[in-house]
């Protein structure tokens, strides 16, 4: 991947493009993370020059005034690499979405994770592997889904990232839809607190699947956003992490 002089682009400003594209925008805070080595200033140096070479630009709403999105050449380049781009997301959703890409990004790097789709490549892909039958309520993607290299096989799990509490009756209608799913190997909730985590599993006793409750986990989110990989998944019987599990399946 080359700018438009010839000179290439650096392994982190291609992954960053590859990021962006696939979440829909990326925070100051994620390119520190993950993707700028260096001082302070060397890194908000680097975020410049390709904002600067029109790779990415500021996230056209004042709300969003902290994030990039891609920009013209930015487009050009995933085209070049036969990538596919979603839409600029809307600022609300930005942390939301990028708690979920960030996590699976690491997993990609450790190895853990093949594989991962977020819920708008999957809607711009209008995909009809992974979409859920909710009830009353059409047709619904996770927030993600990734492939698990695991040591025998490689299931797909299902992300669901959730940062505030819903009600019981729209958790009892999102795990039926889980229970009538049969692309998913395992389901994750992210989740915020211990009480939603107990609702969603009221919501499990309720639908009394007890093939899918098994393969249902829960990670915190604070576990998520340090290491996903040795975060603690708690599932209904065991409790283990992301790394113990692959040498399992």
């Amino acid at each position: 991947m080359k700018y438009a002089h010839g000179r290439r682009l650096s392994k982190n400003a291609v992954e960053a493009v590859r990021f962006v594209a696939k979440v829909g925008a990326m925070s100051r805070e994620t390119w520190y993370e993950l993707f700028s080595h260096g001082t302070l200033r060397w890194r908000q140096m680097q975020l410049q020059h390709l904002i600067d070479r029109k790779i990415f630009k500021h996230h056209t709403s004042k709300h969003g005034h902290d994030a990039v999105v891609i920009d013209t050449f930015g487009v050009e380049l995933i085209k070049s690499m036969k990538w596919q781009h979603v839409h600029t997301i809307y600022p609300h959703f930005i942390e939301h979405d990028e708690t979920v890409g960030a996590g699976l990004w690491k997993l990609e790097i450790a190895g853990i994770c093949q594989k991962w789709m977020t819920e708008s490549e999957m809607k711009a892909q209008k995909s009809a592997s992974f979409r859920l039958d909710v009830q009353e309520g059409g047709f619904k993607y996770p927030d993600a889904v990734f492939k698990l290299q695991g040591n025998l096989t490689a299931p797909i799990v299902a992300i669901e990232y959730e940062r505030t509490a819903k009600t019981n009756w729209r958790y009892n209608k999102a795990i039926r839809a889980y229970s009538e799913a049969y692309d998913f190997g395992y389901v994750f909730f992210i989740v915020e607190s211990d009480a939603i985590e107990k609702t969603i599993q009221r919501a499990m006793k309720y639908i009394g699947d007890g093939r899918l409750n098994s393969r249902i986990g829960f990670i915190s989110i604070e576990d998520w956003k340090t290491n996903p990989v040795s975060a603690e998944l708690r599932g209904p019987k065991s409790v283990q992490s992301l790394k113990e599990l692959v040498t399992k399946i």
